[in-house]
């Protein structure tokens, strides 16, 4: 054999295993990678087709016996089904330490946001200056977990193989929704992860009513956690909001119940706009670091 020849065949050799063998594997057929499934439900509480996309684990065709608990997002639109369903996904990955359980991912998208998320029937005021005219148009936070409560949450049981072990993430409006389900309908969920919510909503909303639904708190096995953002660049609104948040995680924390367990953080180089994601990372590691994987 000419040495040339010896030399090039030695060469694609070192080449093939070099790359690990890859120049022999193929894709046959090209494969999606699927973040969730639309679904409707025609709801009778809220008298409209509500669409909801779920997203299940990898597990879930494996491992057919298996039951997971369910992690509602509000807000769910298509992006932030892909990024918090990934995002879960990826934290209860052996690959990435399994820091959490696997979880079936239910996202609620919006008809009508405010009207749904909002629980009192007010404009957005602060100091008496109206920032948003939303009185013809909230206060229905009480009807919208109605239906969730009963009609997605028996659907989504009955469809899938799900516990009834239950969490919410909410931000903003969702977050103000969230804390006011806490309050008022704490059995609905088992684990509340709160993102900047909107602490400002009808004077102090959420702290002003805190001390009407403590008796709910009292006997309940729950986790909360509440990440704030920097909106310092609001002026007085931002500051406020941010002061009002502090002044709810305090007020939980000082309810006597060791099952209630509240954390929270304040991530100061993020904005509203910016905190959703790294709320949601560190919360869902606060919340589910210590559940069975």
């Amino acid at each position: 054999m000419p040495e040339k020849t010896f030399l090039l065949i030695v060469s694609l050799c070192f080449l093939v295993i070099s790359l690990g063998g890859k120049s022999t594997e193929t894709i046959e057929t090209p494969r999606k990678i699927v973040s969730g499934t639309w679904y409707e439900i025609k709801s009778t509480t809220m008298n409209e087709i509500r669409p909801y996309a779920v997203h299940v684990p990898p597990s879930y065709l494996e491992n057919k016996d298996r039951y997971y608990p369910v992690l509602y997002v509000l807000d769910g639109y298509d992006t932030r089904m892909r990024g918090v369903g990934g995002l879960i996904e990826s934290l209860s990955y052996y690959d990435l330490g399994q820091q959490i359980p696997e979880f079936i991912v239910v996202a609620i998208p919006n008809t009508n946001r405010t009207r749904d998320l909002i629980p009192t029937k007010n404009d957005l005021v602060f100091n008496g200056e109206v920032l948003d005219k939303l009185a013809d148009n909230s206060g229905g936070a009480d009807v919208f977990a109605k239906f969730i409560r009963e009609e997605l949450f028996p659907k989504i049981e009955t469809d899938f193989r799900a516990t009834k072990q239950r969490g919410i993430l909410g931000m903003s409006f969702g977050g103000l929704f969230a804390a006011h389900v806490l309050l008022k309908h704490t059995e609905m969920f088992s684990h509340y992860l709160i993102a900047d919510a909107t602490f400002v909503w009808d004077d102090n909303y959420l702290n002003r009513t805190i001390s009407k639904f403590k008796k709910g708190l009292l006997d309940k096995k729950i986790g909360v956690f509440i990440g704030l953002a920097n909106n310092d660049h609001l002026g007085e609104l931002g500051i406020t909001n941010r002061k009002w948040g502090n002044d709810f995680i305090t007020a939980l924390q000082e309810i006597k119940n060791d099952d209630l367990v509240v954390t929270s953080r304040y991530f100061p180089e993020e904005k509203h706009a910016t905190v959703m994601f790294l709320a949601n990372y560190y919360g869902l590691i606060d919340l589910f670091k210590n559940s069975e994987k």
